[in-house]
């Protein structure tokens, strides 16, 4: 398992390769979803929780990489199916392209070498997004059995975008919770707080 950053989802055309910013690169979220994994207190029985002293700098490479098979021991068959998934969405991608009747066959080449030239991005994009779903269904396993009731968390570092991510994942867990982030200002500084509410039967 190899885990870098490669950007935004692609979206390839017969012109070349842009990218959907409205479907970020995962990899940015998974430091900061291990910091939460690591910081937090599951097993105290305080309800309110502090993130005091992010890191200064995110894990990364190897480091990063032993810290997710450190939480996620059961990684392996997970990427084993990204490669089924990446094999599909270019599948998908290609079936397009040969449905269209918009493009001559030059158009429609230069479309599938586009594709093809992307595999190996396709390839990553999905293992990021495999790996940071894997640490947020633990971290929601975690959450979810513990004590605790409320997180304040500094507005910086993607923890308000991973606990946001985390609420969906709450969502659909057995049983499912739900919660919400709100902004408070505490001691002349603007912070996040992310309150968990028991879903209703």
């Amino acid at each position: 398992m190899k885990l870098y950053e490669v950007g935004p989802k692609p979206v390839v055309n017969h012109h070349g390769v842009s990218f959907d910013t409205t479907h970020p690169d995962r990899y940015p979220f998974l430091s900061p979803t291990i910091e939460l994994l690591e910081t937090l207190d599951f097993d105290a029985q305080k309800e309110d929780q502090h993130l005091h002293r992010p890191r200064s700098t995110p894990y990364r490479g190897r480091e990063l990489e032993e810290k997710v098979r450190e939480y996620c021991g059961d990684i392996d068959p997970l990427l084993e199916e990204r490669e089924r998934k990446t094999a599909e969405l270019i599948e998908e991608l290609k079936a397009k392209v040969e449905a269209t009747d918009r493009l001559d066959p030059d158009e429609k080449r230069a479309w599938l070498g586009n594709i093809n030239l992307m595999r190996d991005y396709y390839l990553q994009y999905v293992t990021n997004e495999t790996v940071y779903g894997c640490l947020l269904r633990k971290l929601a396993d975690r959450f979810l059995h513990s004590h605790i009731a409320s997180i304040t968390f500094p507005l910086r570092n993607n923890y308000g975008l991973v606990l946001d991510d985390l609420i969906q994942i709450m969502r659909d867990h057995k049983p499912p919770f739900d919660g919400e982030i709100k902004v408070e200002k505490r001691d002349d500084a603007l912070v996040g707080r992310f309150i968990k509410y028991k879903a209703k039967a």
